[in-house]
Order: C-alpha cells, then structure tokens, then sequence
C-alpha cells in the first residue's frame, strides 16, 4: 500500500508567496489612486476638459484605494490563518503601473 502525504513546507511557502503578491498588487491600487487624482488635478486648468472627467477619475480613485484597502485585509487574514511563528512575507517588488497613452498633449 502506498501513502501519500502532502508536504506542509512548500504550501507555506505558496501561501507567503501569494500574501506577498496580495500586498504588491495593494501598493499598485494606491499608485494608480495617486495618478488619478494627479490627472484630475492637471484637469483643473484645462478648459477643453469635459466636466464629468474630474469627478469621474476621482470615483476611480476612491475604487483603487478601497481595494488597495480589501487586498491588505485579505494578507493579512491569510497570514492570520497561515499558523503561529510566521515570518512576514516580503513585498515583491512592484512593478512601475504604465496608464496607457491618450494621444492629447
């Protein structure tokens, strides 16, 4: 008869891993809640910009930021429920956001 039993070290390490990617994609959110409202914020000025876009970017903001916000909560209740003696998983490092051009100058 043969048993088979599952390694507890690598699904650790896998749960670490995608805490970590939970946190890198929560600064993400916030980098692109700040470059939003940078754009809004360079809208201001213009008179050629529509009225709708500044509240419109500053609603998506407000989206990136709560799930920035959701993404951490659900880190940190994974690594809650990872066990006792835990190490804090490093932040992978994250990847510059590049919005895609609009062609306007």
């Amino acid at each position: 008869m043969v048993s088979h039993s599952t390694p507890t070290h690598p699904i650790a390490a896998e749960l670490l891993d995608r805490i970590a990617q939970l946190r890198t994609d929560a600064d993400l959110m916030d980098d692109y809640a700040r470059r939003l409202l940078a754009t809004a914020a360079a809208l201001s000025g213009r008179v050629a910009a529509p009225e709708w876009s500044r509240p419109t970017l500053a609603r998506q903001a407000a989206a990136c930021r709560t799930t920035a916000r959701q993404l951490r909560l659900a880190a940190d209740t994974l690594l809650s429920q990872s066990g006792p003696r835990r190490s804090r998983p490093r932040r992978r490092r994250a990847t510059p956001a590049v919005l895609p051009a609009t062609g306007r100058t």
